[in-house]
């Protein structure tokens, strides 16, 4: 009987496996118990071992990466790579009391070098504290340099550390102080993803049970694939936890959120094809023991493909450069690896268990019904079906065009996150990217302060000032984010102009002092022409007097002739005047002794008449040269006079045009100072020495003064793709103005949101690349092993790729059109793996049950293969794809836009492809999807499928 010969049949087709997994069903479940208690008691749980090994999320040999390294080092400042700003608003003008807060709060970060490397403190210095502060003078910025790459746990340490810094003071009323920026971003990235993922897995828990329930109707029957999950789901995050904590494979909080997505997911599928495969087999009349075997036979190669081809395409990521992709290659491998193995053993077990109960019997019995109909429509009117498939499929990709990619993770995460608090703080008072300015570098071979240099260095500032989509570029010679004031060459001329200028006050008061020497001048000449005349009259009264005196000479000289003569004659009588001892008693002899006195004077006084006489010729003939010379100085200082009033006149012209054009020269240099133009850029080498500048090289130069630092503002959104087009052109346009100039062959670095976010799209990019081939390479291997056919292997991953662009589409019709939310930068490459790997589970089902039906012929076996499997790959499809979108309950949007898409993919795959589009290709190419392996088109003859049957009745049991 035909009872009978399928009875015998599965006596003597009953693997070793299926057959060790009955007879040690209750220690195999005891074992997958004990290893999920052990490994998730004795071991750090899976989120916090996931936050130890955080990575990087671009790596160290990225451009953007060695720019920051490179910079950090050249200005000795910091050996990392995460930035962090902090942000301080006001609901008022900033005032010393701020300041004041701020000048402590930065004496308290640079003490903490366990997490702090460098502050730059531009708020603080007069130079550049304008650049640092708002337009409206409520808010301000500083930026830090923290321990450890952005990403890693050593950032996010350093982060958590400078928010307990902020905390542990008090600021000013009125004053608060948010922690934002890069690092923090993603810090709290990281702390999003592990507080959501108990909430995912619990949400993803209900769901199954809730779909479970809808599919099976009865408690008991939904244990199977409910039990051997959850035990499967706690394994893998102990077994990955495990492995991660002892430093075998790297973690990230985004691997482990898809490890228990993708584990439940897989799990709950591969528990309903075991446990609908034995609910057909005893549906058919089967035992429970021989229905056991059946299914066991039936799906283990299905799951063991579909398994490897997950954990396959998974793996590929870990030739991924990028952190997200190659940390989640091993672990999501391991976890199928260990879902696999679980589903093979666990599953079975508790199927083997409960089936002694008869606790997994079907309670009701499956129509087939609405896919036997299908299989019958596609096998009719294969070509308009498929049509009609592929157009359903081409409306949602259709979107994908419009497709526009965001790097910004602020808009991914919660409003009320700490760092993106701080960037609304800042967005209210800055333009919108102040917070994800680029740093630049140009590295040369010499030192460069200097003139000459400085003059290269400012021609680079206004090439990048002046490209489309940057707002401002603070750099040493616009600290302030501006043309620097005074420091233009007009403005030089102004000032050696205005030195002239200065002098003019002292021009006019000696211009007013010539003017009364000229009037004092005209007095004196005046005067000496008075003291000419008089001195004249005194030489012609001399001359007169030298005459008189000539005269009284010679009477003189008569008179002592004739006085002589007298003396000689009365000399005896005088002798006795002279004689007499007492004449002076005697009046007559004193008198004519005094006489005789009187007559001896004469010879002096003629003596001395000749003398002056002498004296008063040489006044005499003095006097007129005098009065010659007098003249002289009188015409000299005639000339002088004239002289001086000739200068007078120029000068007082010259000082009133000097200051006409000092005037002129101080509004150039005004002029220039309020155009805040940038041309002519010159500092004098005396202005080196000026305590600002210095305090600018400090902040903008490196130590050894070989390396010049920029620090440049976007237009616009940093964090989208505008912000990548930006940093393009910043090296081609540094290198055009550094051209034959001092400078020209410097190397230049830029790091930054920009640039880094450029690196993740080339990277991302060739990721998608290298892992999309291997993963093709590797599914179309495991496919054409288990399908024997080189076309089926084919059209299984080609059919679902084809399935995605339509799943994309629609999840970008609904992400950024409806929704007005942009898909972030790593859903495209991610959910492309995914939905490849996992959307082939369902076709290689379908596929497989259809080879075992081809002996009935293609059409009919096509038509069974539907309808055994239909419903059963639905309700797999539809748990999945629920479980899948159960990721939108994490806080951290990117994790819930990868659940949807994979959702809208899983759904596509289980409802059209899987159901309408395969089927309707098996229908068209016929024996050809089967090529190399030959398939009749027709069943064989009935003689000859006894033949069949009776050779395996004699297969020993």
């Amino acid at each position: 009987m035909p009872g009978q010969v399928r009875v015998s049949a599965h006596q003597a087709d009953r693997p070793f496996v299926a057959r060790t997994v009955r007879l040690l069903a209750v220690p195999i479940i005891v074992f997958w118990g004990l290893l999920a208690v052990a490994t998730n008691t004795f071991v750090p749980q899976v989120e916090r071992v996931a936050e130890e090994l955080a990575g990087p999320l671009v790596p160290h040999y990225a451009p953007s990466q060695v720019a920051m390294l490179r910079i950090g080092e050249k200005f000795q400042e910091s050996t990392s790579t995460s930035m962090t700003m902090l942000v301080l608003e006001a609901d008022r003008p900033l005032g010393a009391a701020d300041h004041q807060y701020y000048d402590d709060l930065v004496r308290r970060l640079k003490a903490d070098t366990a997490h702090v490397q460098y502050v730059m403190d531009t708020w603080g210095r007069p130079i550049t504290s304008a650049g640092a502060q708002s337009l409206d003078g409520r808010a301000a910025y500083v930026l830090l340099r923290l321990a450890g790459d952005i990403g890693q746990i050593q950032a996010n340490d350093s982060v958590r550390a400078v928010r307990e810094t902020v905390a542990n003071d008090t600021p000013p009323p009125g004053l608060k102080v948010y922690v934002s920026g890069a690092a923090p971003l993603a810090a709290d990235t990281v702390n999003i993803a592990n507080s959501s993922l108990n909430n995912i897995t619990i949400v993803t828990i209900f769901l199954i049970i809730f779909m479970l329930l809808l599919v099976y109707r009865s408690i008991t029957t939904m244990l199977v694939p409910l039990f051997g999950v959850l035990i499967l789901m706690l394994a893998a995050k102990g077994v990955i936890a495990t492995l991660g904590h002892f430093g075998y494979i790297e973690l990230s909080s985004f691997a482990v959120n898809m490890v228990v997505s993708l584990t439940l997911g897989a799990g709950t599928d591969y528990g309903i094809f075991l446990l609908g495969r034995y609910h057909e087999a005893r549906l058919a009349g089967e035992s429970r023991e021989d229905a056991y075997y059946t299914a066991y036979r039936g799906v283990s190669h299905v799951i063991i493909g579909s398994g490897l081809t997950i954990a396959g395409a998974a793996f590929c990521l870990s030739f991924a450069r990028l952190n997200y992709f190659h940390t989640m290659g091993p672990a999501v491998a391991i976890s199928m690896v260990l879902t696999v193995v679980g589903a093979l053993t666990v599953g079975p077990a508790l199927l083997s268990v409960g089936s002694l109960f008869g606790l997994f019997d079907p309670k009701r019995k499956v129509k087939a019904r609405l896919y036997r109909r299908i299989g019958t429509s596609v096998v009719r009117w294969p070509k308009p079906i498929l049509v009609a498939s592929v157009a359903l499929v081409t409306i949602g990709a259709v979107f994908v065009p419009t497709y526009l990619v965001s790097y910004d993770d602020r808009n991914y995460q919660p409003a009320d996150a700490p760092a993106n608090e701080g960037f609304q703080a800042a967005d209210r008072h800055f333009s919108k990217s102040k917070l994800f300015s680029e740093m630049l570098m140009i590295e040369s071979d010499h030192d460069m302060r200097n003139s000459a240099d400085f003059i290269s260095l400012d021609r680079a500032a206004k090439a990048l000032i002046r490209l489309p989509g940057v707002a401002m570029v603070q750099s040493i010679t616009r600290p302030m984010g501006r043309a620097l004031e005074h420091a233009s060459l007009p403005y030089l001329f102004t000032t050696q102009g205005s030195g002239n200028g200065q002098q003019l006050p002292f021009t006019r008061q000696m211009n007013s002092n010539t003017d009364q020497q000229a009037q004092i001048m005209a007095h004196t000449i005046t005067v000496l022409r008075q003291t000419i005349d008089l001195t004249q009259k005194l030489a012609d009264e001399m001359h007169n007097t030298v005459v008189t005196m000539e005269d009284m000479e010679q009477v003189t000289d008569q008179m002592r002739d004739e006085v002589a003569n007298l003396d000689d004659f009365m000399r005896p009588l005088r002798n006795y005047f002279y004689w007499e001892p007492h004449c002076f008693d005697i009046p007559a002899c004193w008198t004519f002794r005094s006489l005789f006195d009187m007559l001896d004077s004469v010879d002096s006084l003629a003596g001395d008449i000749k003398e002056a006489v002498g004296s008063l010729e040489v006044v005499d003939k003095l006097l007129p040269q005098m009065v010659s010379q007098l003249k002289v100085m009188a015409n000299d200082m005639q000339g002088l006079q004239s002289l001086i009033v000739n200068t007078y006149g120029p000068s007082n012209i010259q000082a009133d045009n000097t200051d006409q054009t000092f005037d002129d020269m101080i509004n150039v240099g005004n002029d220039f100072d309020a155009s805040r133009s940038d041309d002519f850029f010159y500092i004098p080498r005396e202005a080196f020495d000026n305590e600002d500048i210095k305090t600018g090289m400090q902040l903008m130069m490196s130590p050894d003064g070989k390396a010049a630092r920029f620090i440049v503002t976007h237009e616009g959104n940093a964090m989208g793709p505008e912000g990548i087009q930006h940093v393009e052109q910043f090296p081609d346009a540094i290198k055009i103005a550094l051209k034959e100039t001092s400078l020209a062959g410097s190397k230049i670095y830029i790091g930054g949101s920009g640039s880094n976010n450029r690196d993740i799209q080339q990277y991302a990019k060739s990721d998608l690349l290298i892992a999309a081939i291997a993963a093709f390479v590797l599914i179309f291997l495991i496919m054409m092993v288990i399908t024997r056919s080189l076309v089926a292997a084919l059209v299984i991953p080609g059919t679902v790729a084809f399935s995605y662009a339509g799943a994309f589409g629609l999840s970008v019709l609904i992400w950024q059109h409806l929704i007005g939310l942009h898909l972030h930068w790593l859903i495209l490459p991610l959910t492309f793996i995914i939905l490849v790997a996992v959307g082939s589970d369902y076709n290689l089902l379908l596929i497989a049950r259809l080879k075992e039906e081809v002996h009935a012929g293609l059409n009919t076996g096509l038509i069974r293969a539907l309808g055994s499997t239909g419903g059963v790959v639905t309700s797999a499809g539809l748990v999945f794809a629920f479980t899948m979108l159960a990721m939108l309950s994490s806080d951290l949007r990117t994790i819930g836009q990868v659940g949807s898409t994979v959702c809208i993919g899983l759904l596509l795959d289980t409802l059209i492809v899987r159901s309408f589009i395969v089927p309707c290709l098996v229908r068209l190419l016929g024996p050809w999807f089967w090529w190399p392996t030959f398939v009749r088109q027709r069943p064989l003859p009935q003689r000859v499928r006894e033949q069949r049957m009776r050779s395996r009745q004699d297969v020993p049991a």
